[in-house]
């Protein structure tokens, strides 16, 4: 304020002592934009109204949102411009996100504008609030405001789409939730559908073959024998985030196949019993989306205290093998566990061949699944 008085004080001095036609108009070319600066200095910015929308609040890794914004005041007095900058969480300004983004109000009370926030990133989003500031024509006067607008997107885990065959290599590796290759009891048929690789010939159901003119196969019900927990290993890895959509895809395919399963978190000593159905997939969905890396093992008492049912089989999500992670399965579920890992089986280590024998000494089972040979299934909305 005190560079404007002094800009007008200077202007006019010089127009009074120069005289002439020059010099005051220079003065009164200035007069208009010093005005109008000096009014936008006292312009009440606390009046104005923000609104923000978004068109999902829910999505999948790897989709965008769009949010909207929508300022509202109580006055017409011309904007030259307006910055506008979304304070990002931080795991987004990490990435090198940024938006900030100028518009031009002009005369208008209410205007808007819109952002894309592209491959997004799994996990819990929260964003706080929203920065804007104005100014005039010159530079003379800068004005900043920050509305609080909370918003929170839950970003879930992508999921690949299991394939009978992937189920079967899976839990073909022994007894851990039934002696049944996936759970299906084969004397009781609930339905028909259209042949998937790795089905079996025996399935085939020839009359609605026949009837269809393609090859259709029975579908089984469900023979629940004990209840069936999935962990991960949570420890730091550039696996992490395969080993989160390979736990995504598993507790999808088998919650799908009607079997009841639960959740472990070892980082946050939660524990989601096991369920079937939608809201138990979500459940887990929602947990797996809060996921972070980090050194936990706090949960191993709690489980040798026997928190989970005495019949629970638990399907350990690992990156590499390790003889410790061998100890931690072994320790409170011996012959009643399966470490499934997300790394190529060609690159293991002597050391992690060790840990295999050790862990088939122990009665644990060790499936391989790389990550690489899976397709992601389309897109689909968590059901509430």
């Amino acid at each position: 304020m005190i560079g404007l008085v002094l800009l007008m004080t200077v202007s006019f001095c010089y127009a009074m002592f120069q005289g002439g036609f020059v010099s005051w108009f220079i003065f009164y070319s200035f007069l208009p934009f010093s005005v109008y600066a000096l009014i936008l200095l006292f312009y009440p910015l606390h009046d104005f109204t923000v609104e923000r929308k978004v068109n999902k609040r829910e999505c999948q890794a790897g989709e965008s949102v769009e949010i909207a914004l929508t300022f509202t005041r109580k006055n017409r007095l011309p904007l030259l411009f307006m910055v506008v900058e979304e304070e990002l969480p931080q795991e987004m300004e990490d990435r090198g996100l940024q938006r900030k983004i100028i518009i031009f109000p002009g005369f208008k009370r209410t205007f808007s504008m819109s952002y894309t926030l592209e491959n997004l990133q799994r996990g819990e989003h929260s964003f706080q609030s929203i920065r804007f500031w104005i100014g005039d024509f010159i530079g003379l006067v800068e004005k900043e405001a920050i509305y609080s607008s909370p918003l929170k997107i839950t970003v879930f885990p992508r999921y690949h789409e299991l394939a009978y065959s992937d189920l079967d290599r899976v839990f073909n590796q022994g007894a851990v939730v039934s002696t049944k290759k996936t759970q299906r009891e084969h004397s009781v048929v609930s339905g028909v559908r259209e042949y998937q690789p790795g089905d079996q010939l025996s399935w085939i159901n020839w009359k609605a073959t026949a009837r269809t003119s393609e090859i259709m196969t029975k579908e089984f019900e469900v023979q629940k024998n004990r209840d069936v927990f999935i962990m991960l290993d949570e420890r730091p890895s550039d696996l992490f985030e395969e080993s989160i959509e390979m736990a995504a895809s598993l507790a999808h395919a088998m919650l799908k196949k009607g079997m009841e399963i639960g959740y472990v978190s070892r980082g946050s000593r939660l524990i989601i019993p096991a369920a079937a159905g939608n809201k138990q997939k979500r459940k887990i969905f929602y947990r797996l989306a809060k996921e972070k890396p980090g050194v936990v093992n706090a949960l191993n008492e709690n489980f040798r205290k026997g928190i989970l049912p005495a019949n629970a089989a638990v399907i350990f999500i690992v990156t590499d093998l390790t003889l410790e992670k061998v100890d931690l399965l072994s320790a409170f579920r011996p012959n009643q566990g399966l470490m499934l890992c997300v790394k190529k089986q060609a690159d293991l280590t002597d050391e992690e061949r060790f840990s295999i024998s050790t862990a088939v000494s122990r009665g644990i089972k060790i499936s391989f699944f790389e990550h690489g040979h899976l397709k992601f299934d389309r897109s689909e909305v968590m059901a509430k």
